[in-house]
Parts: structure tokens; sequence; C-alpha cells
């Protein structure tokens, strides 16, 4: 009888002690929408997560930066990159199963691990604030089998789906499931006791805003808030097993049709000529209903918000024009973001066509020629250039390679989808004071994909942008300076291309501005490198047959240069050398030479590969050569 009892006695404290929890699988999925492989491969797993039902598996996907556009990463990159370095993706479509190496996802490996039991049970809940712009979270752990370990809890905002009239990328995927929008507090997570007991309990609140993009109180990205749903999910730390996941399921919403978002930004402009504007925007009614009323709303650089009714009567998907009253600013770049609220006195859960973003630059005094830009400074763009990326995806950038330098400016048509257009504008500048002529140069570098016709364009407007003349155009394999390549084009130093534009139509005006337009076609990458405004000055003359003149050979050169100066007078005489960023990197000082033809090696022992100009002064003025280093 003894035996008995004590037999039970045990079996009872095994059943406190060792009692264990179902498990909640989670998967993490690495994707994106421009990738090819995540195309073809997300369905099937899409549906074997689907085929195990909620109670089973939870996911999430982290859409990340490579290998092309994507939106969704565009709007948190930083919480999704620290996911990926934590688990040491290098590519993608990548999946974790709990934490561990999980690239095939079918339902017998979910159904394989659920049987696997959890020391831990997790209950999840969520809720909104009264004015729907905060989320709240709370997740209560208790352990049910003792553990212990460097254990963190994470916690996840994520879009159950998330559906585009079209893809947002180059791979054709226009719907994603269980998005991450927001870790919290962030993708760090929160540390939890190293030592759990049976019983033992931790009880972990979060609060946010809804997710905002440019740190502002606007509307956010999350495309629905009926969408929002919340996964979080024990971790080990040292092993990355996951212990158990939990789920809170989006929540029904007082039931709302209003749709109405601000679909395009006419004023201001991108590039401004005053410090006076007056907001122009375009708002949409995107529901199935009548729009009478609405707010619309907008941000300078995340300053005050000022907030306008509107009133009138706009049908399903129609637009109506909102001027705002004019305001003032500053000189410089700028960010200018518009989006409506309260449409029909209702919320509106479709929060992310509700607003739009634009860059725009007040110029201030137009600059003297010349102007020189090699783009090897440490900021993009550099002081007083402007790029306007008007679709929101790939614009002009900083790149690590040029002409004969370390860097350029690229546009990524590799990836950007055809029809794009990006621009960069050189600053404003004044040719009043030009004697004789004016000309544009620069260094352009493309490849073909295979056939595409992928497009550069030059315009200048002398009239604050409000029209624009085309004097460059050049696409496909006219463009082209090396072969096509099916791989993402990157050009060696010999696979550029010299460009000039005669500019002296121009001379007279007071501010001439300058915007070099890239046209996708989903081709290769486009180049530029060392765009340079120069013009002949008072105080610059050019050669002629009754002038001094300047020859440089040879030209490129890597050691050393000869510079052939041929005087038509006694004459002082000085030659400087300039970066392609004005520094004076090299000085000659010759003084008071006869007339005649004179010769001046230029070492180039202490001068980086790179472009350079060569200045002859002497007593009728200055002359400017254009030289390239190549080590």
């Amino acid at each position: 009888m003894k035996k008995i009892t004590f037999l039970a006695a045990m079996a009872c404290f095994a059943g406190v002690s060792f009692a264990q929890s179902q498990r909640l699988v989670l998967v993490e999925a690495f994707s994106q929408a421009s990738c090819g492989p995540c195309a073809a491969q997300n369905p099937a797993m899409n549906a074997a997560i689907t085929a195990a039902t909620s109670d089973t598996v939870v996911s999430v996907k982290y859409q990340t930066s490579w290998p092309g556009v994507d939106p969704m990463n565009a709007q948190n990159p930083a919480e999704v990159a620290n996911r990926v370095s934590y688990y040491g993706i290098t590519g993608v479509p990548d999946r974790r199963l709990d934490g561990n190496n999980g690239s095939t996802i079918t339902n017998p490996t979910i159904r394989n691990r659920y049987s696997v039991s959890s020391p831990f049970t997790i209950a999840l809940s969520h809720s909104f604030s009264a004015d729907y712009d905060s989320v709240f979270v709370t997740m209560v752990i208790t352990c049910t089998q003792n553990d212990s370990g460097p254990l963190k809890a994470h916690v996840a905002l994520v879009e159950k789906d998330i559906t585009f009239s079209s893809a947002p990328g180059s791979n054709g995927e226009t719907v994603f499931y269980s998005v991450m929008r927001k870790m919290l507090p962030d993708a760090n997570g929160t540390n939890l006791a190293t030592s759990w007991t049976v019983g033992q309990t931790q009880t972990l609140t979060f609060g946010t805003k809804i997710p905002s993009e440019y740190g502002s109180p606007v509307p956010g990205y999350i495309y629905n808030l009926n969408k929002l749903a919340v996964v979080a999910f024990i971790q080990d730390n040292t092993s990355k097993n996951v212990r158990q996941a939990g789920y809170s399921a989006p929540l029904t919403l007082p039931a709302s049709t209003q749709d109405a978002g601000v679909t395009v930004i006419t004023a201001p402009a991108t590039i401004q000529c005053t410090t006076s504007i007056t907001p122009s925007v375009t708002i949409k009614n995107f529901s199935g209903n009548t729009l009478t009323s609405c707010n619309v709303n907008y941000q300078i650089d995340g300053g005050a918000v000022v907030t306008m009714p509107w009133t009138g009567s706009i049908a399903p998907n129609g637009t109506a024009t909102f001027t705002f009253p004019a305001a003032t600013t500053t000189v410089g770049s700028h960010t200018f973001i518009s989006y409506t609220s309260e449409p029909n006195g209702n919320y509106d859960w479709f929060l992310n066509n509700s607003r739009k973003a634009k860059n725009f630059n007040v110029i201030g005094t137009p600059i003297g020629t010349p102007i020189v830009e090699g783009f090897q400074g440490a900021t993009f763009p550099p002081a007083n250039w402007v790029i306007d990326n008007p679709d929101g995806a790939y614009a002009w950038e900083s790149w690590n390679t040029g002409f004969s330098s370390t860097k350029s400016t690229r546009i990524n048509f590799f990836n950007s989808p055809s029809g794009q257009i990006d621009d960069i504008f050189v600053p404003a500048f004044d040719l009043t004071t030009t004697n004789n002529s004016a000309t544009l140069t620069f260094d352009v570098a493309y490849a073909q994909y295979q056939t595409e016709n992928d497009r550069l364009q030059v315009h200048v407007s002398t009239n604050c942008g409000s029209t624009w003349t085309q004097v460059y155009s050049k696409q496909g394999s006219t463009l082209s300076t090396a072969p096509a390549t099916t791989t993402s084009f990157t050009p060696t130093s010999a696979q550029w291309r010299s460009e000039s534009i005669n500019m002296t139509s121009y001379i007279g005006n007071t501010n001439v501005l300058v915007r070099f337009r890239g046209i996708s076609n989903y081709g290769n990458n486009l180049f530029l490198d060392n765009i340079n405004m120069n013009s002949s000055m008072v105080g610059i003359y050019e050669e002629s047959a009754n002038s001094s003149s300047l020859d440089v050979y040879p030209n490129p050169f890597s050691n050393n240069t000869t510079l052939e100066i041929n005087l038509t007078a006694n004459q002082k005489v000085r030659v400087d050398v300039y970066n392609v960023i004005g520094e004076n990197v090299y000085s000659i000082d010759k003084g008071q030479l006869p007339s005649g033809e004179h010769k001046v090696v230029l070492n180039a022992e202490e001068l980086p590969s790179g472009v350079y100009f060569v200045t002859l002064t002497t007593n009728e003025g200055r002359i400017s050569k254009r030289v390239v280093v190549n080590k």
C-alpha cells in the first residue's frame, strides 16, 4: 500500500514539474519584391503554412533590401537588417523554422516541429488607442517546464496580407503575407530571466504609435489597420532555438468604407526660385462612396502640421485639386508631406494611400562658372545639387567607382521597373559674365542588359523649371559604352565616354538650370562622373591665333606629362592644378617668361588617379585644360 501511494505521489510530482505545453511553430521568411526565386518558391511555402492552420504555425516575413526595389523594406529597413544580421542571411529566399534552418517549409516539416512540446505558454493580445493612432500589446509568459538560457522575447507587428494593384518590385508578386512592420520595443527584443521554474510568469507590455515614415506624426506606412496582427516569440539568443510563439489576430474595427488620399503634389515644385510657396495637391476618393468632406494636411521637414478642411463632391475614383494658403520657407533642401484625414468624418483604415511625400529645393543666388563636380565628397548629393525621385524607389546615388576616380553617381536601371524617371539637378548658375562660349561636359558609362533602351536626357531651363529644352538624348546601343551584360554593370576605367554640350546659346541668362534625366527600360546601370560647366568669362580667354596657348601631352598620363606653353609676348606665367572638387593640389610659378614656346613638366607622382584641371594664368588671362591621371 505504501508502495502504491509513493508511486502515485511521484507520478503527480512529475506531472507538475515536467508538464509541457503545445507548441505554436514559428516560420521566419526572408524575401524581396524583386527576387525572382522568391516569387517562384513563396507560393508553396504560403500554401503549406495555410494548410497547417493558424493554431499550428504563425509566420513573420522580412522584406529585405536586396536584390532590388521593395517599398515594404524601404519603410523599415533597419529592423529587417537586424534580423538578417542575426541569422547571417546572405541571400533570399531564406527561411527559419523555430530559429533553425528551414529552407524547405512543407506541411510535414511544420507538423513534425508542432509535435515537439514547449516549456512555455504565451498569452498575447493587442488593442488600439481611442483615436487609432497607437497600438498596445500585452504578452504573458508562463513556464510549464523548468528551463534556462539567454532568452529573449521578440514582438512583431505584422500585416496579415498586403495586396498591390500592380507588382511593387520586378518579380511580379502582388500579394505579400505576414509582413513585419515594426518590432517592439525594437529588433533587439527584451531580455528575459535566464532561469525559469514551473509556474513562473512574466508580463510584458508595449505601446507604440502606428509606424510612420520620416519620424513624423502623420499617417504611417501601415497599409490597412484591419490587417494588423501581432506575433511574439521566445528565443534562445545563443542557439537561436525558438521555445514558443504566440499570435494575436487582427481586430474587428468599426465599419468604415471611407478611403481618401493625396496622389499628386503639384507645388512646391522640385526646384523653387523663391522662399514663398503655395502648396497645391490632388486628392482622390479611393472608396465606393461619394467623398463630400475631409481634412487636407501638410508638413515641411517634420515641423508643425498645417490642416485645412475640404468640402465638395468627388465620385468614386475621382480627384480634385486643393490649394493651401501661401507660406514661406528657407533656402535649401526640404521634405514636403501631404495627407488626408477623416474622410466624410470617419476613420480611414487604409493609411498608406493617404499620403504623398516630395523633396524640393529652394535655390539661392545662382553661382558663377566653372562648376566642377566629380562626386568625390563625403556628402551626396553635393551641396546645392538636387535629387528628384518621384516614384520613391531607385534614385541617383553615390557609387564607389568612377572615371579614373573612386566615386561617381549611378542610377540602378538593372532593378528599376520600366518607365521610372529620376533626375539630378546641377546647381543654378549665372552666365551673364560670360564672353564667348559655354560648354557642359560630363563622362558617362552604360551597358545594356540585352537590347533595352534605357535613356539619358539633359534638359535646360532659364525660367526656374517652368519649361525645359532638351539638349541631349541617347538611349540603348547609342548610349552604351560597353557590351551588353546580364549581370549588374559596373564600368572599368576603359568603359567611359566623354560628352560635350554647347551651351553658348544660354549666355546672358542670370539663372540657368540643368537636369540629367534617367529613364528606365529595366535594362542595366548608368553612371555619370565629372559633370563640369565651363565658360569663357571676363578674365578668361579662348585660344586663338592671336593669343597664348596651352597644350598637354600625353593625356591621359600616369607619371609625367608635358605642358607646352606658347606665349605671344613677355608675360608672368603660373600653372595651377585643381581636382574635381575645386581644391588647388599643385602649383608651378614660372615668373616672367619671354615670348615663344616653353615646356613645363608636370609630375603626377603625388596625384592620385582622377580628373584634374590644369590652369595657365598669364597677363592675358587664364586657359584651363582637362587632364586625366590614370595610374
